[in-house]
């Protein structure tokens, strides 16, 4: 195994969107190195060590046993069902979704490779984020402990299609370099400034 390796090639091996990683390396379970690699690991360790609810993405080592919560899909009787639940349900339906949606929207707007990237990461994130404040603020127990809206029902983030996207901006795929980019933005060296 690699000792060191981009944010890109951790997702990829963990079957986990970028935007997932993202939210890993924001709440300190990623080790970097100086010039911005996963110190690869230092971060299995730290992630193995955390709950499934927590980690995201596809289970990996000993806390892998735990399956991922269920919503009710009988739509047709909403009253008998858990409002707060429902509601969680559909929030992350939505946080699934609208990373590629607006990296989409961007790219037939016109807008470089680089920038529908940076919308579907930042969106995808800041939506997550936003959701399980409000759930969190409604006495869901899962987000009140500090796990993502995603998370929190073991699912992860919807991947682009970006071999699709490079296409339609007429542009060369690499994204190793466009997960580069991103990481070397404004937005994501300053989270929390960006987010206030």
């Amino acid at each position: 195994m690699a000792t060191t390796e981009t944010r890109a090639a951790f997702a990829r091996r963990h079957g986990v969107n970028r935007s997932t990683v993202g939210r890993w390396e924001t709440k300190g379970s990623l080790v970097l190195t100086v010039d911005g690699l996963v110190s690869v690991e230092a971060s299995e360790q730290l992630l193995g060590a955390r709950a499934e609810t927590y980690r995201g993405g596809k289970a990996k080592g000993p806390s892998a046993h735990k399956a991922p919560a269920t919503v009710a899909s009988n739509l047709d009787a909403p009253a008998a069902q858990d409002s707060l639940a429902l509601a969680h349900a559909g929030l992350a339906e939505v946080i699934r979704a609208i990373g590629p949606y607006a990296a989409r929207m961007a790219v037939e707007f016109g807008a470089p490779l680089e920038v529908a990237y940076g919308l579907d990461q930042a969106v995808a994130v800041e939506a997550d984020c936003i959701a399980a404040r409000f759930l969190a603020q409604h006495g869901y127990p899962d987000t009140a402990n500090g796990y993502g809206t995603l998370e929190s029902l073991c699912v992860d983030f919807v991947e682009a299609d970006w071999a699709a996207l490079a296409k339609a901006a007429g542009a060369r795929l690499d994204l190793d370099a466009l997960d580069a980019w991103f990481t070397g933005t404004p937005y994501w060296r300053s989270p929390a400034e960006a987010s206030a």
